[in-house]
């Protein structure tokens, strides 16, 4: 029998036909990152206060500058409402400039809500989609929960292997790529929030399920050794649609526009339906030969390789999971043999996704430029990937997994120190964290697949995913909880410190080294690991 590894290695296993669909791959998880970043202009909230139409009515521009002096609430309402001063007892303080507020007024005016709407004060020219729809002061808590909606779409979109495995790669790419941009683009017509949270929802759905097949299908037309460059470059391809982002939103700042925006970018995706195949490795798996044959012809002859008529007559060795084959009871026991490192996977992928998300969906609370400062959240991610790269490829993957998030979780602990000391010195230390978690995001899927045997390798990989994406809903809050003045900025990054420096301790204490060792196959192998 041949295998199917062995085919696509005598056809080119990274040839010109993988190149190409390399080149579409890259392409294709940039709008991905486009969404992340959306998110973070779609709900920024600047500084608030009433709109008080009725007192504008009375007064003209520069008498109301004073006015909203004397409403204003000096109260913890902060910008959430205003002192209900009669026209007669504003017209005596505008009269008598001598006149004493707390003296010759009434104390006991009441503090009433902002029951008119609210007047939003930015110089970033951002019109979001929290400000329309008023999600602050009582509201302010929806905005956490609408953005974990997002990862709650992600977090079922983890579950679409079994789709794919199902229906094929193809198909489920291409409808969830269709899924993703036409959902994109008919939030921007969200009349109501309850649509917006539904409609952002979905764009979160058909964004990680976008974006596993294409990986899927792009690690099964090459070997086991290029992989690793198939993983790299969709990270990158990610970062670069952050970086895209922000600069989208500085010159697109009306939130509708801005989705409109980046659901008619997927026009510019339409020939993926004619570029993008099936995976061979499916078809055989499933029993289409032939078809499978006449894709693995068209790679050798792009490949500019002469197809062997034997490799039409080989026996080919391309079976369903082994742990399909060998049965549920047999997985489990697996499973529960090698327990610690499942605990271990999960826990560490938890801390991950939720110090990527924290800093990600926080970037409104750091000094300075909100652009600027989610342009550089991205850019400076491609260095700790690379940087990740190296060291996975040159050091023990245990140092390298627990330093890359020690150094993440001590640039935390260093944001959140010197928040009061210095705000530039907070923005670099935030901007280092991300860097190191960028690298971890890559060195944890590298990791995990070495440190569990072959027929649950799978299982693992989808768990720990899984779990990750379910921590990201908790992410959303830790930015939420900075804007409390009980909390403030320190404590939701001193928790993400926290969290990641005790995974990071946990990764050097319980996980094996792998660097330049043979893949486990079986439990026994694993246990003997160090």
């Amino acid at each position: 029998k041949m295998g199917y590894d062995s085919i696509i290695d005598r056809l080119g296993s990274f040839g010109l036909f993988q190149k190409r669909l390399f080149v579409l791959f890259f392409l294709n998880g940039i709008p991905n990152g486009l969404l992340i970043t959306a998110i973070v202009f779609l709900h920024f909230v600047p500084t608030h206060r009433c709109k008080l139409p009725f007192y504008e009515r009375q007064y003209n521009q520069t008498q109301m500058d004073r006015v909203r002096q004397f409403v204003s609430v000096t109260t913890q309402m902060n910008g959430c409402g205003f002192r209900n001063l009669s026209t007669m007892q504003i017209n005596q303080l505008l009269e008598k400039p001598s006149f004493n507020y707390s003296e010759d007024i009434i104390p006991a005016v009441d503090d009433v809500a902002c029951y008119e709407g609210y007047d939003y004060v930015s110089d970033t020219g951002i019109e979001s989609a929290m400000m329309e729809f008023d999600v602050v002061c009582g509201d302010a808590w929806k905005k956490p929960m609408i953005s974990s909606l997002y990862l709650v779409g992600m977090t079922v979109g983890t579950l679409s292997g079994i789709i794919s495995d199902k229906l094929g790669r193809r198909p489920v790419f291409l409808a969830s790529t269709l899924l993703q941009f036409l959902t994109v683009f008919c939030t921007s017509f969200a009349p109501t929030l309850t649509t917006y949270c539904i409609l952002l929802a979905i764009c979160g759905l058909s964004h990680l399920i976008n974006y596993l097949s294409a990986f899927v299908i792009g690690a099964e037309f090459t070997t086991p050794n290029r992989r690793n460059l198939i993983s790299i470059s969709s990270f990158i391809s990610f970062s670069v649609g952050y970086m895209i982002g922000p600069l989208a939103a500085y010159f697109v700042p009306n939130w509708r526009w801005l989705m409109r925006l980046h659901g008619l970018i997927g026009i510019l995706y339409i020939p993926m339906y004619w570029l993008i195949p099936e995976s061979p490795r499916w078809l055989l798996s499933h029993g289409k030969r032939e078809e499978a044959m006449t894709i693995l012809g068209e790679v050798a002859r792009i490949n500019g390789f002469i197809i062997a008529a034997l490799i039409f007559g080989e026996e080919l060795d391309v079976t369903k999971d082994e742990v399909t084959e060998k049965g549920l009871l047999f997985h489990v026991l697996t499973v529960i043999r090698n327990s610690r490192t499942l605990i271990m996977v999960l826990i560490i992928s938890v801390a991950i996704v939720i110090v990527y998300f924290g800093i990600s969906l926080s970037v409104d609370t750091l000094s300075g430029n909100i652009f600027i400062n989610c342009f550089l959240m991205g850019l400076i991610e491609i260095p700790g990937l690379i940087a990740a790269f190296m060291g996975v490829k040159y050091c023990s993957r245990s140092y390298a997994h627990s330093g890359f998030m020690f150094l993440s979780g001590f640039a935390c602990l260093l944001a959140a120190l010197l928040k009061n000391v210095h705000p530039i010195a907070t923005l670099m230390f935030a901007l280092i964290g991300k860097t190191a978690n960028a690298g971890v995001f890559y060195i944890v899927y590298v990791h995990t697949a070495e440190i569990v045997p072959t027929n649950v390798r799978n299982v693992y990989m989808c768990a720990g995913s899984f779990a990750g994406r379910v921590g990201s809903i908790l992410a959303p809050y830790f930015g939420y909880a900075g804007k409390f003045e009980i909390f403030g900025f320190f404590a939701p990054y001193l928790t993400l410190s926290v969290v990641v420096m005790t995974s990071a301790l946990m990764t050097l204490l319980f996980l094996p080294d792998t660097h330049l060792k043979r893949l486990p196959e079986s439990v026994e192998e694993v246990l003997k690991m160090k």
